[in-house]
């Protein structure tokens, strides 16, 4: 219950319009998510699915609709949170193997969260682990659950805030750009790229991912959230300026394609940059073609060490 940014309604409903923010079935379907999954004809993707199959590509499961290279984009199920109250929610004390911290105060801490919201975390620090290969004891966050806010998809306990990953009382990785931005070039470098291999990571599970580039509410944290989109896995979105931005800051940052510039439009360059990495890691077709190259450039950055 501790405190966690709260962005208006107009910043919430201008990162959908570019966007996309993919989940599990929360616990409560509201009665107008109800009408419009009817509406759109949309069948849930049941289970968990495999992280990788050999050679490192997600295998993802056989949805029909949904997979392929003729998937479309998600289709927006939800436009405003359904805020609860904590004691709707599981209550957590750590994601996957580590423990959650409070950033302000460095204490362990309770955090509460939906049960499939908890299970997408677990399984991104699994990912973390096996691709980027760091150990973290402890995760640092500003905060999940959020009281009352109905343009906050905190309020929903479908969101979190992290900080910083760390193990044995040091830091592995800092999302805390606001402490490291003026660092000397070399060191600068280094923490780039370890920013943006586990933003890598968040991006493999959640659409919705706020970094420094979004806005400086977000300078001193990553934001994700299941808010949006229902139970897809994410797939890029080219009209979406934080995934396309996420996207050339690894081409510059942990690939070394600095012909990439980063602004937000998916252009030629950075379609054939992300083309030519995905060919190097042995990955499907280009980026846009489907949720499979997105999710395999993802587990390609994570491992560019």
């Amino acid at each position: 219950m501790e405190g966690t940014d709260q962005r208006t309604h107009d910043e919430r409903r201008a990162h959908g319009e570019r966007g996309a923010a993919p989940g599990d079935e929360p616990r409560t379907v509201t009665r107008r998510r109800l009408l419009t999954l009817g509406a759109l004809g949309v069948v849930a993707a049941g289970g968990a699915y495999a992280v990788t199959r050999a050679g490192g590509i997600p295998s993802l499961p056989d949805v029909p609709g949904l997979s392929g290279l003729s998937a479309p984009a998600p289709r927006e199920l939800r436009i405003d949170p359904d805020p609860v109250d904590y004691t709707q929610l599981q209550s957590r004390r750590t994601i996957g193997r580590a423990a959650y911290a409070y950033e302000v105060n460095g204490r362990r801490a309770t955090y509460y969260v939906t049960e499939p919201f908890g299970r997408r975390l677990d399984r991104w620090l699994a990912l973390h682990r096996q691709h980027v290969g760091q150990a973290p004891d402890e995760i640092r966050s500003f905060g999940a659950w959020v009281r009352g806010s109905s343009t906050s998809w905190h309020s929903s306990g479908e969101a979190i805030d992290i900080a910083r990953l760390r193990a044995d009382g040091k830091d592995l990785t800092s999302l805390r750009h606001d402490l490291w931005s003026d660092a000397p070039a070399p060191e600068l470098r280094r923490r780039l790229a370890l920013y943006w291999r586990t933003a890598a990571g968040l991006h493999h599970e959640f659409a919705d991912v706020l970094t420094y580039l979004f806005d400086a509410a977000h300078d001193n944290h990553i934001h994700v959230d299941i808010g949006r989109f229902g139970p897809e896995q994410p797939r890029l979105i080219q009209r979406s300026n934080a995934q396309v931005q996420a996207v050339q800051a690894m081409c510059r940052h942990v690939w070394g394609r600095n012909e990439v510039e980063i602004t937000g439009d998916y252009d030629d360059v950075t379609r054939d940059a992300t083309t030519r990495i995905l060919e190097q890691a042995g990955g499907p077709g280009e980026l846009a073609d489907s949720r499979e190259a997105w999710q395999a450039f993802m587990v390609a950055t994570m491992r560019r060490a």
